[in-house]
Formats: structure tokens, sequence, C-alpha cells
């Protein structure tokens, strides 16, 4: 379950314009192209796409993890009231593992396997509090604990290729729980775990953000986790926001083609399943060459006047906070 949101309070996250490109051997690849939402405090928003529609890229260059060069980021995103972008690497280093906090997708090639769990999960306890070796580690035990690793205090001395799959996303958490951040982003953080292990960790995660009180971006392509967890979804394309809304707008009544076809490519509880699922037909543009229009034009099924294909189709609401960017009024066919 996850935590009640005051709307009325001043946004934890607020990105404007966000844009990210990286120089190639091909050309320039225009990966975010100015993408812009807020995350309230004790919000969970939910980012949703394709691998390489640019969600992953775009909440990277909010902690400052895209190298420039060869990156470039452009746009605003402001952080309890501090500018992200352009900020020195000693600012940044305030904010990042302090008040903003990042699971990865894997966390076999985050931990460093020649250090202890107790040293990894006790640092940034040393470096933001200044902790002692000792407190670090005891806060370290506690850590453990309250992600339901059982025996912590034995388990601080072993090693990550001693833990399972679902132990390390749990370490990872840990981690990035220990400074008590307002801001916990967490980047496909179930995508390599079984399907169990995968249900534990979103339960976790909903647990602890009640608990705590702390804002979540989960960025998935999952949308069974999105409709567990969220209480706002970001649908992705081709490095733009296409669709947002509540995750009730989105999943009950998608008005993105792109929604749509997502959706449509699930399997349905109760309904026959057919020889093969829906998918939607064609590959993402490639970022080097994006189209200039609408880049899910040629993968769209609801097109209808090829005179509109270089139109660039803004966000406009379609209902209260319900926002899509699409040149035509469309909806999910009813089953």
């Amino acid at each position: 379950m996850t935590a009640a949101v005051d709307a009325d309070t001043t946004p934890l996250l607020s990105v404007r314009d966000l844009r990210v490109r990286f120089g190639t051997k091909r050309g320039v690849a225009r990966v975010v192209n100015g993408i812009s939402y807020d995350v309230a405090a004790g919000e969970t928003v939910a980012i949703v796409g394709e691998s390489g529609s640019g969600k992953s890229v775009g909440v990277m260059a909010l902690m400052g993890l895209v190298k420039q060069p060869p990156g470039r980021v452009e746009g605003s995103a402001r952080f309890e009231g501090a500018e992200l972008i352009g900020a020195t690497e000693a600012e940044l280093r305030m904010r990042r593992g302090n008040r903003m906090a990042m699971i990865f997708q894997d966390p076999m090639t985050s931990l460093n396997p020649v250090r202890s769990i107790g040293y990894q999960v006790g640092e940034s306890l040393r470096v933001h509090q200044g902790l002692s070796k000792r407190a670090a580690l005891d806060r370290a035990g506690e850590l453990l604990d309250l992600v339901g690793i059982p025996s912590p205090r034995q388990r601080l001395r072993e090693y990550p290729h001693q833990f399972s799959g679902g132990m390390r996303q749990r370490v990872m958490i840990a981690m990035g729980l220990a400074t008590d951040p307002s801001l916990l982003i967490a980047d496909e953080p179930t995508t390599a775990l079984d399907v169990t292990t995968q249900a534990q960790i979103v339960e976790l995660v909903g647990d602890l953000q009640a608990r705590l009180g702390m804002a979540v971006v989960w960025i998935t392509h999952d949308l069974g986790v999105v409709a567990r967890i969220a209480h706002r979804v970001l649908v992705m394309y081709a490095g733009r926001i296409v669709e947002s809304g509540t995750v009730d707008d989105v999943l009950a009544d998608p008005r993105h083609p792109y929604s749509i076809g997502l959706l449509e490519s699930l399997p349905k509880p109760g309904v026959e399943r057919p020889e093969r699922l829906f998918s939607i037909p064609g590959l993402p543009p490639d970022p080097v060459h994006l189209p200039a229009g609408c880049a899910f034009w040629e993968r769209c099924s609801f097109r209808l006047d090829d005179a509109e294909r270089d139109t660039v189709p803004e966000l406009r609401e379609v209902s209260p906070g319900h926002a899509v960017a699409c040149l035509y009024d469309v909806a999910r066919p009813r089953s």
C-alpha cells in the first residue's frame, strides 16, 4: 500500500524541460526530449516505457550520473528548492546518497564483491553523517533488520556472493535508506528477480515508504507493479512523456495509442488466452534519427491523415490531472 499524499504541498522534486543528449559517431542521440513533472513528498510516481524510452537516463541526469561529455544535460530539476542541473560535484554529493538515494537494476554489479555487506551499507553513514566505524556497523545491522534480512548482525561480515538475488536487492534498499532520504529512486529494481521475490521487494518498498514518509520514483516496464504501488504514472516514449495521470487514469482509461498498446499486450485475467498476445508493431525510433513530428506515428494504429505526421503533439489535458500528447481523441477498446 502507498502512503497518502497531500496534493497542496510544494513539490519535493520539480523537473522542467529536461533534455539529455549524447554525442556518438553516428551523430547526436536525443535520449530525453523536454520532460517536465513534479513529485510530492510521500508520493510514488511510476515512469514506464520500453527499453530506450529515456526513463532511466532521465533520473540519472537528476543524480548527476550522466558524464558530460559525451552527454549534455539541459533544463531544470529543483530538489528541496535547490537546482540539481549544473550543480557542482560537491553540491550534488551533499544530496546524492544523503537526501536522494537510488536503487539500481542489478545489485550484483552495484555491490563491491571484495567489501563486506556491513562495510558497504555503513559507508554512506560514515561519509554523510560522520559516524564512527563501530556506530556505522551497528546502524547497518539495524537497516538489514529493517529490510527483512534474517540474522542481520551475522550477515554484516558476509560478501555479496553469499546472498541470493532477492537478498542483494534488500541490501541495496538498506543502503538507500541509510541516511533517511526524502526521495528514493528505484530503477527497475525487480527486473532480474523471480516473480515471488519481485512481489516481496515491491511490498517491502511500499511498507517502508508508508513508515518513513519518503517519496519514490519507480522506473519500470511492468504495469502490474505500477498498479500496485503508484499514485501517478508517466508514460515515456522516444524521450518524451506521452501520457501522465493518476494510476486509475492511465491504467483504466488510457488515452495515448502507445499506452493502449502496452495495456493490450498484457494477459487478461479470466479471459481465454489467444494463440498470440497482442504486440505493438515495429520498433522504437533511433534517437539519432528521430522523426520531425510524432515519434509514434509509424507504429500507431489510430493515425488518420499523413499530412499530420510531421506535427509534434503537445501534452494536453483530457480530464483534470490527466494529460496526453496525441493529435487524436482515442480510447482503449472495450473487451
